[in-house]
């Protein structure tokens, strides 16, 4: 099987890493840091996943949620599969503020994503590849 990013994935992120299987992507908007996971699997849902593919999520989840809240000073981290739109199974880490333009609503279906400026693009970038080193 020759694993296919999803076009709107593809055309809405950043590519960062790979690690175990899973592909770890930035959103690139400019409003949130928003890291979006992507298992290189035909599986549509999580409990789909094989075991080792679905360790290795866990694993990526657990470190970018973690140092997304601390790196951000996050009130909360949002974190969801959903695929409702994006039916390939993908799974969205996002750092949020109380004061930011979507709180508390969820940020799907709200507002436009704001493209990142090369330098902020970069230095998140950076900071995201630091984080998939210690996955």
């Amino acid at each position: 099987m020759t694993f296919i990013l999803h076009p709107t994935l593809a055309a809405d992120t950043v590519f960062v890493a790979k690690s175990g299987g899973v592909q770890i992507l930035m959103m690139d908007d400019a409003r949130y840091f928003w890291v979006i996971l992507v298992p290189e699997t035909e599986a549509q849902e999580l409990h789909d996943l094989d075991s080792q593919i679905a360790a290795s999520l866990w694993a990526i989840i657990h470190n970018f949620g973690r140092a997304l809240k601390q790196h951000c000073n996050a009130d909360k981290i949002n974190s969801a599969a959903i695929g409702n739109i994006v039916p390939q199974l993908h799974f969205h880490i996002i750092a949020r503020h109380h004061g930011d333009t979507d709180w508390p609503n969820p940020v799907w279906g709200h507002g436009q994503p704001v493209p990142m400026a090369n330098a902020q693009k970069a230095a998140r970038l950076a900071v995201a590849q630091s984080w998939a080193g210690n996955v």
